[in-house]
This record gives structure tokens, sequence and C-alpha cells, in this order.
């Protein structure tokens, strides 16, 4: 009997379109474009341009780590697809880059979340690369032998192209059925966009103990007297402030929770897509919200 699993994931996205300048947003929806059509190197293009649209990490945090996920998600199709060494030299110069940027960016912050996140997808694509060999990145040599040669298939080769490889009558796909690279891109965006919401939380939570910290500050400079006007103005104030950036990281932690839980969800899909015999996605959306509702119906369980 076949299986239904049925997601809904609810996130509130009404901050996503404007961590994007309007010049990024317009190249941003090239890239989707391309992707949509599996042009994944034009794609991959369009995303970086739209990175580099917005070359201030303190200003364009957000939206630069959108973007870094769009990119990390176009490059590993592309890897996947021609099984070359190329888009992961390219995407971990991306994210050597990235890190080096934003460390330069917040000195004060040499461990914030963003760096550890770039960093540690840094080091799987460097490990991935390593195990291809020193010599993964560098550029091909082709003086020694005329291109004409260089097409010739090695020996272990021929055996690749036997007809008992591919089956004879391959089942159609599902019309409704969602590819495992569109999968695969949205998860990496919403992983981006949940590492950029933890980063607002956790500016929250710095916020709310610096005011917190006045608020203790002026009772200790009024213990045994009554406070002044000013004093007790500049005491709720800060107390409202505290308020504020407390609200602020309880909701932006929230919404970070279920972002990475989405985008995990969405990447667990595409590794599963050869299982999969019908996924239908149905969009829902309302004045303080947004959603998405997943129906995936896996194969039999043997």
């Amino acid at each position: 009997m076949p299986h239904a699993l049925i997601l809904l994931v609810a996130l509130a996205l009404e901050t996503a379109p404007s961590a994007l300048s309007p010049e990024a947003a317009e190249h941003n929806t090239k890239a989707m474009a391309f992707y949509d059509a599996r042009q994944l190197g034009p794609a991959f293009d369009e995303f970086y341009a739209a990175y580099t649209a917005m070359p201030d990490p303190r200003r364009d945090r957000a939206g630069r780590e959108i973007l870094l996920g769009s990119m990390h998600a176009a490059l590993l199709e592309l890897h996947e697809a021609s099984g070359e060494p190329a888009p992961l030299c390219r995407l971990q110069e991306v994210l050597q880059v990235h890190v080096d940027t934003l460390t330069a960016a917040f000195p004060e912050s040499p461990d914030m979340i963003e760096i550890r996140s770039a960093r540690e997808r840094h080091k799987k694509i460097s490990a991935q690369l390593i195990a291809r060999g020193p010599d993964a990145c560098a550029a091909p040599v082709t003086s020694t032998a005329p291109p004409s040669t260089s097409v010739d298939p090695p020996a272990p080769q021929p055996s690749a192209p036997e007809t008992t490889a591919p089956p004879s009558n391959p089942p159609a796909p599902a019309k409704d059925v969602i590819p495992p690279r569109q999968l695969r891109i949205a998860g990496g965006v919403t992983l981006g966009l949940g590492v950029a919401l933890l980063g607002v939380m956790a500016y929250g939570i710095a916020g709310e103990a610096s005011h917190e910290a006045r608020v203790d500050e002026i009772d200790a400079s009024a213990a045994g007297r009554p406070l002044s006007t000013a004093e007790n103005q500049d005491l709720l104030d800060h107390r409202g402030r505290a308020q504020g950036a407390r609200s602020l990281a309880i909701g932006t932690g929230v919404a970070a929770g279920v972002a990475t839980v989405l985008g995990a969800t969405l990447f667990v899909l595409a590794q599963r897509s050869a299982r999969m015999q019908r996924l239908s996605a149905t969009p829902w959306w309302s004045t303080t919200g947004a959603g998405l509702t997943l129906r995936v119906q896996l194969g039999s369980a043997r």
C-alpha cells in the first residue's frame, strides 16, 4: 500500500522581499527563470550578480545570506549534473570570500552564526575536493594533445554505454512531480533565510542584555533615594527597548527554527525523490503570512 506523507509548514515572510535591493531582486527573478529552465550556469551567474549588487556586508547582511544559499544550491546541482569539480571549486571560492568579507565587516563578532555556517559549508566542499586529489581545481592542460585525441575515452569507459544499463521502458514521471533540483534550491534559500533570522535573533538578545544592564545601572545609582524625572524617563525608555529587543529575538527565533526545519525537509525530499511516486505542492497565503502544503506519496514499502 502506498503511504501518504503530509507536511504543513507556515512561515511569515513579510520581511523576505525587502532583504533584497531592487537591482538584486531583478537579478534574482532572472536567476529563478533560468533555474526553472534547468540552465544552472546562467542561473548561478544571475544569483551572483544579485549578490554583488549588495556589496555592504553589514547593511545587506540578510539578503546576502539568502543569495548565498541560492548560489550554494545551484552550484551543487551543476556539479551533480556534470560530475565535474569546477562548480565545487567555484563554490569553495564564493564561500571563502563570503567568510573573509563578513569577518572583516564584523571584527567584534568573529564567531557570529553566519560566519560559522559559511565556514562549515566551506569545510564540507573542501573535503569533497581533497578526495578528488590535489589538482581537482587546477586548470586542465591542453597543450600536449590535440583536441581530437582528448575526446577518446580511456580504457575502462567502453562498459558505460551498454544496452543493459538504461531501462527499455522508463516510467513517465507524474505531471505534478517537483524536480529534485527545485526542491534543493528552495531548501538552500530557506536555510539561508533561517541563518539570517538567527543573526537577527542574536542581535535582539544582545540588545535586550544591553538595555537590561543600563536599567540595573540606573537602579544601582539611585539606591536609597528617589529617581529624578530624567532618570525615571531613562529607566522607562530602556525597559521598553529591552522588551522590544526580547520580542524581536523571540519572533525571529521561532521563524528561524521553522525556516531551518523547512529547508532541511526540502533537502531530505530532494534526496528521496527517487522513491517518490507523486509530489504536489499547494501554496497558501493570508494577510498575516504565507505557507506551503506539501503532499508526498511514496512507493510501496518492501
